[in-house]
């Protein structure tokens, strides 16, 4: 089956001639033969979204050489007919099988699909007579071929343009290294050369998917944790290499979109992805052939993401939450309405700077270098299922922080101060008892995924529970920060004092 082995990247505070003046002066590429094409993909489905369902992707592409500058059309426009079906695929690297077919005209060419696995997909029942363009991708792309040592060669390619479909447009800059011949070793490689001056931020979503999320309208919608499809009882490293990707896939796509979307819910679904990759991570250790690369250099970013993440929640969440409380009658407390608009005000002031500090950091090569280390890093794992340890040691573990998780809600400190920290700590064991269970869970034996199922719900209300109490006093604090009235601020410690997680007993 012919496929497709490639790399690809979005390329977060960066514009499309930045981005190409770094790549022509970088040593990798500044004396290689560079060309341009200009693209445009039309993509076919029925309005139902049918091939989507079938997970292929059918699209026409006219490819336009443009000369030197970029700009002039040369020659005659081509047009090649392009089947893409679903394969493997994980962090940044997407292996699929690809059928491309040279047409004489924009016309789909029913013939050339007989000879694909659809037309055994499709069976009599499909609805070809449906199929029309439903969006579509302009670019120009810019490329170059490296022939690397070991005979492997690669095709770097830069894409600058936008996403159409019908009413709505969006802007398309990414990276994207295919593998032409050798190991898919070489791509890392290259990626780390080429990360060393342009933040490569790895991405997931083909142009295609793109372009249909633009059509449904739901282009920088927050990416959630996706259900892992795995065999029963699955050694522990297939569950690594699937529910760590998804982590790292979580955490990037959610980063991209925040680059350029102000919702709030980017950030909270970010920091959910490293919190699932954290748990996975710390629930296969005993079993990884080799420990992920050092993520040191990811504390800045992460440190900034739950900054962020708590001036959102206290500007959009907690303090809405209580406001009319606290005012109780705007006629009758007007200076306290006031109190709170102004409250309101610095909150989301400080949460536009906070917001300003992480695009600058996603712009930088040096802060997104560690995540293009750990996505190499997964798609590499050795998945030994020989020496593999039984799914039943991961449930094990699950058990003893279960068990932990009991003993530390039942028993917190006396002291006040101490007894703040004991809890933030549960709740920290709740979140990674719940999203490694929820990955494990793929794995186990219906019994052990029973328990494990309920071990999850407890986890879940605990962390919800001890979040909101947190959430709370982190509000109080942030309220201090800006100088907002002492009144507001006291109101609101009074009520994280009454919703104690400990109040009336665990």
């Amino acid at each position: 089956m012919p496929q497709e082995i490639e790399l690809k990247f979005a390329l977060p505070g960066v514009d499309g001639e930045r981005a190409l003046v770094l790549l022509r002066r970088h040593p990798l590429l500044r004396r290689r033969a560079m060309t341009h094409v200009r693209l445009v993909n039309r993509y076919l489905d029925t309005p139902d979204g049918w091939l989507r369902e079938q997970r292929c992707a059918l699209r026409l592409r006219q490819t336009q050489a443009l000369a030197t500058d970029g700009r002039t059309p040369t020659g005659q426009p081509r047009w090649e007919q392009t089947l893409k079906t679903a394969g493997q695929g994980e962090a940044a690297l997407s292996v699929r099988g690809e059928w491309t077919t040279p047409l004489k005209r924009p016309r789909l060419d029913r013939a050339a699909l007989d000879l694909t696995p659809l037309a055994t997909l499709a069976g009599d029942a499909a609805p070809w007579d449906q199929l029309s363009v439903q969006y579509e991708t302009r670019c120009r792309r810019t490329t170059w071929t490296l022939h690397l040592h070991g005979g492997a060669r690669v095709e770097v390619a830069l894409d600058v343009g936008e996403l159409r479909a019908p009413g709505r447009r969006a802007p398309l800059l990414e990276l994207e290294l295919e593998l032409l011949q050798g190991a898919p070793d070489a791509l890392w490689l290259v990626a780390a050369a080429l990360g060393q001056v342009l933040p490569l931020l790895p991405a997931r979503a083909s142009k295609a998917e793109q372009a249909q999320r633009l059509a449904a309208g739901s282009h920088h919608a927050p990416v959630r944790a996706r259900s892992l499809e795995l065999p029963p009882s699955a050694a522990p490293m297939v569950l690594a290499r699937a529910a760590l990707s998804d982590a790292l896939g979580q955490l990037c796509d959610n980063l991209a979109a925040a680059a350029s979307s102000d919702d709030p819910e980017l950030i909270h679904q970010a920091r959910v992805g490293w919190r699932r990759w954290r748990s996975v991570l710390r629930l296969v250790r005993p079993w990884l052939p080799d420990s992920p690369p050092e993520a040191t250099a990811l504390q800045p970013l992460l440190h900034t993401l739950g900054a962020l993440r708590d001036w959102d929640v206290a500007a959009t969440e907690t303090v809405p939450t209580w406001a009319a409380a606290y005012v109780e009658d705007a006629t009758a407390h007007p200076q306290r309405a006031r109190t709170l608009q102004r409250a309101l005000r610095r909150l989301r002031q400080a949460a536009r700077v906070q917001r300003q500090t992480l695009r600058a950091q996603l712009a930088d090569p040096a802060t997104v270098a560690p995540l293009q280390a750990l996505a190499a890093w997964v798609v590499q794992l050795r998945d030994d299922t020989a020496t593999a340890p039984p799914p039943q040691l991961a449930f094990e573990r699950l058990q003893r922080w279960h068990k932990r998780l009991a003993r530390a809600l039942a028993q917190p400190p006396a002291d006040a101060a101490a007894a703040i920290e004991a809890l933030h700590a549960a709740r920290l064991l709740a979140k990674r008892l719940r999203y490694a269970s929820e990955a494990a869970a793929a794995v186990l034996p219906a019994k052990a995924a029973a328990r494990t199922q309920r071990w999850q719900r407890r986890a879940r209300g605990w962390q919800e529970r001890l979040g909101r109490w947190r959430d709370t006093l982190r509000a109080a604090e942030l309220l201090a920060a800006v100088h907002a009235h002492p009144g507001l601020v006291g109101f609101l410690r009074g009520v994280a004092a009454a919703q104690h997680p400990l109040r009336g007993g665990a």
